[in-house]
């Protein structure tokens, strides 16, 4: 059996739940659309990928002491995710939102989308160096996707102010020149440092923990 034919069933489960998930999310216009397609896309490149079923995994990620931080990681940034997805719900109808989550960082769910998928691949990469099998995805190369989702949100943010900042002019300079781009309480003034501490920062946490479990 080829490698194609081990890892399909597995990429169609993981890819079943996930379109029932996208399919349940509220109708916040184009930018829902396309903030979910890295989210999505690392999902099922690195969930399908897991040499054990997922209940073992599973079982791995909620009783194992050495995941603690992981499990952390995974809480705070889904809790970011949701908290700043409902709360943008909630206001959004106001104009430009400067509140709650948003006078945390210009772009709180993005922040957490990065913590949870952060959290989740250092988890999948111990699943990955702990157990037996053969992954469709080896450690470095699940580490890689990472990286590149974590590209693909910087970008998207970036994107995302030119469009605001054409949309709401001066309260927007204003909103960017107070609150951070991506990395709570590290705010500049200059946009390539803000696209420079938000790949350098998540990057040496994931190298972090990934390290810790060495």
């Amino acid at each position: 059996m080829g490698t194609l034919e081990r890892v399909r069933p597995s990429f169609l489960r993981v890819a079943g739940y996930l379109v029932l998930l996208f399919q349940s999310l509220p109708p916040c216009g184009v930018w829902t659309g396309l903030m979910t397609v890295p989210l999505i896309s690392y999902l099922v490149m690195v969930v399908s990928s897991l040499p054990v079923s997922l209940p073992s995994a599973f079982y791995a990620f909620f009783l194992s002491s050495e995941l603690f931080l992981e499990r952390v990681t995974i809480l705070v940034g889904l809790s970011i995710l949701v908290y700043s997805t409902v709360y943008l719900r909630a206001k959004r109808k106001e104009g430009l939102v400067t509140s709650g989550p948003y006078g945390l960082v210009r772009h709180p769910q993005y922040l957490g989308t990065i913590l949870l998928t952060l959290g989740l691949t250092s988890w999948s990469y111990w699943i990955l160096t702990h157990t037996f099998g053969i992954g469709f995805l080896s450690p470095s190369m699940t580490r890689d996707v990472w990286f590149l989702e974590l590209f693909a949100y910087v970008l998207l943010a970036q994107i995302e102010e030119l469009y605001l900042s054409r949309t709401y002019q001066e309260p927007f300079e204003n909103y960017r020149k107070k609150v951070p781009f991506l990395i709570p309480l590290l705010r500049t003034d200059r946009r390539y440092l803000d696209v420079l501490i938000s790949i350098l920062v998540p990057a040496l946490l994931l190298l972090l923990l990934i390290g810790i479990q060495v």
